[in-house]
């Protein structure tokens, strides 16, 4: 670091545990779900990220979480707790571009602010710029986000060759630093 890149020295740390780094801090987990379409929940509930040529959509649901009191109150805590996934797998992707939430529907207006405020406050960890617009009735967020490399899917993963490019694999490098 002294050499290379002096300016980074203060925050980088060696690591010095007995466990190996990627099993210390579930890297290859992290990974893992990174890549997936489907992330769940711990509630049981889960979102989808798909990924097209002009936007991502993320989709929530509840799946297995049917809440212990009102419908309301299970969607609510269902859409805070994707804000969060949310807000951290955009991260970790580095989706850039437009992006469409699609949050469970909810009653209330003031739910659909929270959520809203909740997601903002999550955005605010990230570095790159992101523009976010009110949730609307049909409980769609839209947003932008500058993108600052490339996604993680296009790093790790590459065109399906059975079905002529329209899936992704993990690549023969990814499969390697697996192994």
């Amino acid at each position: 670091l002294d050499t290379f890149m002096s300016s980074l020295k203060d925050s980088v740390e060696l690591y010095k545990g007995q466990e190996p780094i990627f099993d210390q801090f579930n890297l290859e987990g992290d990974i893992s779900r990174a890549l997936k379409r489907k992330v769940w929940l711990k509630s049981g509930g889960y979102i989808v990220i798909e990924h097209t040529e002009a936007l991502t959509a993320i989709d929530v649901n509840t799946g297995r979480f049917v809440g212990k009191h009102n419908l309301e109150e299970t969607i609510v805590k269902t859409n805070l707790e994707a804000v969060k996934e949310i807000a951290y797998q955009i991260r970790l992707r580095d989706v850039g571009g437009i992006i469409i939430i699609d949050f469970i529907d909810m009653e209330k207006k003031s739910n659909r602010e929270r959520v809203f405020n909740v997601l903002k406050e999550a955005l605010k960890k990230d570095r790159s710029k992101t523009h976010v617009l009110p949730m609307s009735e049909l409980g769609l967020i839209e947003m932008t986000r500058k993108r600052t490399r490339e996604t993680l899917n296009r790093m790790l993963c590459e065109p399906c060759f059975y079905c002529e490019g329209e899936g992704y694999l993990k690549s023969r490098r990814t499969v390697c630093y697996n192994i």
